[in-house]
């Protein structure tokens, strides 16, 4: 396995291996005490990789609930933001547990400004599922939404756990 070591304001290692999402959970756990898990995901990546996420997620002690929005830049906005919010609270997450993003840069970006707001901060991983998201936005902490008056209007930087 790669790993290459992030110095931002929260350290962190982003992990490079064939077949890691199996290992989610395991690795997860490294950095945060198993708790619930919200994976926050586009419908067309959940299709693909979410039930192996859940199952892996699982398997380490984490309770798991999913949240799916409609793939594509037009739901990087203030209400899916706020149907995430809602999920959380209708699932009574707290502080101590994790939002898992899993998926590209709008994913990333929606659950990361989520999990940071979300109760002051909560725990953070990403599960990057491009090639952009995996050497750019799910590095370095950025997070927003877009307002109707422009792009990341409306967003924080907030460094993943993992």
């Amino acid at each position: 396995m790669r790993s290459i070591h992030i110095k931002a304001s929260r350290e962190y290692d982003v992990l490079v291996e064939r077949g890691l999402l199996d290992r989610a959970g395991e690795l997860l756990r490294e950095v945060s005490a198993p708790g619930m898990a919200a994976i926050v995901s586009d419908d067309t990546v959940y299709a693909l990789y979410g039930e192996r996420t859940v199952k892996a997620l699982e398997k380490a002690g984490y309770r798991v609930h999913s949240f799916t929005f409609p793939a594509g830049e037009g739901s990087k906005n203030l209400s899916t933001y706020a149907d995430v919010l809602h999920f959380l609270g209708e699932h009574r997450f707290s502080r101590s547990d994790v939002v898992v993003a899993l998926g590209g840069g709008v994913v990333g970006d929606l659950a990361g400004f989520a999990a940071a707001t979300y109760q002051r901060g909560m725990g953070f991983a990403q599960i990057p599922t491009t090639l952009l998201a995996a050497v750019d936005s799910s590095v370095g902490g950025k997070t927003a939404v877009d307002l109707p008056t422009g792009k990341n209007q409306a967003g924080s930087f907030y460094q993943p756990a993992s």
